[in-house]
């Protein structure tokens, strides 16, 4: 009897040499993502209701930040932040994010975008998410996405964000933020 042919096996193969993403890459990166929400959630329960009305948040986000703002029990309070990350999860929550980083920062919200910058809106939080959250493979794909960003800067960012903690940390993100936001802006007017 002839061998049977293993065609199917070898492109199982071929596609797990491609996907190198290791169970720890993934879970590092969710970790990154959810602890950018958890900050992005905090920050949202500090802003004053007029504050909030400004920046037209989804009802479903709204609902559960007014809600966490009045429940007084810490227990309780830390149960409906996390209902808001729930509800920011299942938005596009990095124009918020950038919204309240603005309205944080300087106390307005951000000059209305026009159609180039409404698209850079929140891209570099994103990036900074999977920057941080998937180390080499993450500045891989930027660096392919922006063949000319510069690589050495970039490690450099993300490894003193790596390093520091708290307010530190806080900072350290900015200025990878920073740098991203200059290198998509320099990507959009083609310079670089």
């Amino acid at each position: 009897m002839p061998p049977r042919p293993r065609a199917p096996r070898e492109d199982a193969t071929l596609e797990e040499a491609e996907d190198l993403t290791s169970r720890g890459d993934l879970r590092r990166a969710n970790r990154v993502v959810e602890e950018t929400l958890a900050r992005l959630t905090q920050d949202l329960a500090s802003l004053s209701r007029r504050q909030l009305a400004l920046l037209e948040l989804p009802e479903s986000v709204l609902d559960a930040v007014t809600g966490a703002q009045a429940i007084k029990s810490p227990p309780a309070r830390q149960r409906q932040l996390r209902l808001v990350r729930i509800a920011l999860r299942n938005i596009d929550w990095d124009v918020i994010s950038e919204r309240v980083r603005h309205l944080l920062e300087h106390g307005t919200l951000p000059a209305a975008a026009t159609g180039a910058e409404a698209e850079l809106a929140g891209v570099e939080a994103k990036w900074v998410a999977r920057l941080l959250g998937e180390g080499f493979m993450g500045l891989d794909a930027f660096l392919a996405e922006f063949p000319r960003a510069d690589r050495a800067r970039l490690k450099d960012l993300i490894h003193r964000v790596d390093r520091s903690t708290h307010e530190r940390r806080v900072k350290a993100e900015r200025k990878l933020a920073d740098a991203i936001r200059g290198f998509l802006r320099s990507s959009r007017t083609g310079r670089a």
